[in-house]
């Protein structure tokens, strides 16, 4: 327990300071928002917002907390590490702390701003309600609050899936470049090759972008299985990586 304890203030900084960022950055969006745009509902001025920054999360969360992992591995702490912890044993305990943090930054973060996006204007009484016709939309619209923290919690889950990806780069690449900007380029690239094959319900953007695409499009588990094929994915790209550094290791 104390060796987690000193584990967690490792992330102290990090995790400060994605917070603040996440959450002032949201709650100006939300601001600009309820000025300037027309809506039925509270919650979509917080729906609104979160486009800008889900965009740029796996970015953000892998700029926080994957260095630690580049650091680790670069200036060879592991090999310390594996006569004193074992290097499985200490590289989980790290890698557990860091989804802990990263999904409590994200959660925290997106629910704080949606709680002061709710109380920024008065409910409308507008009948073409358009949240309506979506999957959650009837819990986003009479339960915004209790939805939200779901759906935070939710969005969480999913910057981990970020997060380790970058960091099981930043252990294999040694390159910090590339495990900061990994998630990032990935989603990007996987948004267009869905989008060019007409399947964009499937890529990992529609899982944690709230309503992004038409109701029609979207079903229950659109949310889930955009999820599945990134772990798939990334999954088979680390396991390339890591037989081609074996690969060179054992030649050297």
């Amino acid at each position: 327990m104390q060796y987690l304890i000193r584990s967690f203030r490792k992330f102290i900084v990090p995790s400060l300071a994605c917070a603040l960022l996440i959450t002032t950055v949201l709650t100006v969006i939300c601001f600009i928002t309820v000025n300037n745009t027309a809506i039925c509902n509270r919650i979509e001025i917080w729906i609104e917002a979160c486009d800008y920054v889900d965009f740029f999360l796996p970015l953000i969360v892998s700029l926080a907390f994957s260095p630690f992992f580049y650091f680790i591995n670069r200036k060879g702490f592991l090999k310390y590490a594996a006569i004193r912890k074992g290097q499985r044993h200490y590289l989980f305990t790290q890698y557990l702390v860091t989804v802990i943090c990263v999904s409590f930054v994200v959660a925290i973060s997106y629910y704080a701003s949606l709680c002061i996006s709710l109380n920024m204007t008065p409910e409308t009484s507008i009948s073409d309600n358009r949240l309506v016709d979506y999957v959650f939309g009837e819990y986003e619209i009479n339960h915004p609050y209790l939805f939200g923290l779901m759906w935070c919690l939710y969005k969480g889950v999913v910057a981990t899936l970020f997060v380790s990806f970058s960091n099981m780069l930043a252990l294999y690449t040694d390159n910090l470049f590339v495990s900061v900007l990994g998630p990032f380029v990935y989603c990007m690239a996987e948004n267009m090759i869905t989008s060019l094959l007409n399947i964009p319900m499937y890529s990992i953007m529609t899982t944690y972008v709230l309503n992004r695409l038409s109701p029609s499009s979207m079903h229950v588990y659109n949310y889930v299985i955009g999820c599945f094929t990134y772990i798939l994915i990334t999954s088979g790209i680390i396991l390339i990586i890591r037989r081609k550094k074996n690969n060179v290791n054992v030649r050297i």
